[in-house]
């Protein structure tokens, strides 16, 4: 027996959830598929960054409204928890990119984030176990933080049902149907679903999805090694940070650990499935070797546990959000490892590029699936370069 719904979402992860929850509040039938459980992709792995530093301003723009709209607001305009924690948020830039991170807080400001360039010495006064010698400034977002991943996702998910949403775990789509240049429906492991609107926002697996439709999406996996670290008991206040001297990213992680990643060394190209994973041999030593020169107390540390995640990544590192040649038939993936940040407001958006024809909350029309065709990629205004080397 075939199930009609007015809109079908492959995926419940983060995006997937925004998307759900976007449309249930627009008054549609809505289903998510999902083809494990809830956030067992790349966002139950997820680092859950919440800043607004990038070098495109769309991205930016994306996380901003994303924070003020939903992370900041989290109880009133979702319902639910998202964990969100303001700790402040530093970008640390190389020297020789001085002038672009100036260009970009310039830009974010434009926007109204909260941001600003504040010298080596004013980041020590901050956070005086952080050693600055290595930098001479930094961008500093004080409202910024993490949030939960796994409850930014159930929270959408849960309010998208109290809204009419069926949510179907372990639904694998096997085929998706068309007829007349317009999608129909979808075949599943439990079963046939038919809906006039399909979003692929499949994670690690979107390129398989749009295969099914028989289109060549320009993905590839991108799995990544994240550790939790035993924070030491005399380290001080310190922020969440991307730090691009060192090619690291820290946050803290409630009171008891520090959440640490580099920014190279991830593996590409790998089967999307993301069961067995180990991380790479050499992650840990050259982690804590790169997290002394900024905190040295990490000598005092340990390590808690390793996570290995498994994105889609694009080939200029930014996500798709788009229609397609087929009617109906739009893509929400290719997040490249920094979807969760901008998943609220991205969703909002794609939601009113479906139903309005255009997008009101940001402009994602610089993301269209048709850039990679026509040799567009995206690239920052005052680029720094691709983030996962």
């Amino acid at each position: 027996m075939t199930q009609n719904y007015d809109a079908i979402v492959i995926g419940a992860g983060v995006m997937g959830a925004s998307l759900a929850f976007h449309l249930a509040e627009r008054g549609l039938k809505t289903a998510i598929l999902e083809r494990k459980v809830t956030a067992s992709g790349a966002t139950g792995h997820s680092s859950g960054l919440v800043r607004m530093h990038y070098d495109l301003a769309a991205e930016s723009d994306l996380t901003f409204q994303s924070y003020k709209i939903y992370f900041n607001n989290w109880k009133e305009r979702v319902g639910g928890e998202c964990g969100f924690q303001q700790t402040g948020f530093l970008q640390i830039a190389k020297r020789e990119h001085e002038d672009k991170l100036r260009g970009n807080v310039a830009n974010q400001q434009k926007i109204g984030i909260n941001t600003s360039v504040i010298s080596a010495d004013e980041v020590q006064r901050l956070f005086p176990d952080l050693l600055t010698g290595h930098f001479d400034y930094a961008a500093y977002e004080p409202d910024s933080g993490y949030a939960d991943a796994t409850l930014t996702t159930n929270s959408f998910i849960e309010s998208a049902k109290r809204n009419g949403a069926t949510l179907i775990q372990n639904c694998e789509v096997t085929a998706i149907r068309t007829a007349s240049g317009k999608v129909i429906g979808v075949d599943t492991t439990q079963g046939n679903f038919d809906a006039p609107i399909i979003i692929n926002a499949a994670g690690a697996w979107a390129k398989h999805v749009a295969g099914l439709a028989g289109i060549q999406v320009p993905l590839e996996t991108w799995t990544h090694d994240v550790a939790f670290l035993h924070r030491p008991p005399s380290l001080g206040k310190f922020p969440a940070c991307i730090d691009d001297v060192i090619n690291c990213y820290f946050r803290p992680e409630g009171s008891a650990l520090i959440l640490a990643a580099g920014e190279d060394e991830s593996l590409r190209g790998e089967a999307p499935d993301a069961e067995d994973q180990t991380p790479t041999p050499t992650f840990v030593e050259k982690l804590i070797d790169s997290m002394v020169k900024r905190i040295p107390k990490i000598e005092q540390s340990g390590l808690h546990s390793i996570h290995v995640g498994r994105d889609g990544i694009t080939p200029d590192q930014r996500a798709i959000y788009s229609g397609t040649n087929i009617e109906g038939f739009y893509l929400a993936c290719g997040l490249s490892g920094t979807g969760f940040k901008t998943s609220p407001a991205a969703g909002a958006s794609m939601v009113e590029l479906i139903l309005d024809g255009k997008p009101k909350t940001v402009d994602i029309s610089q993301f269209r699936f048709e850039r990679f065709a026509e040799g567009k990629l995206l690239d920052g205004e005052y680029g720094y370069g691709h983030i996962w080397k």
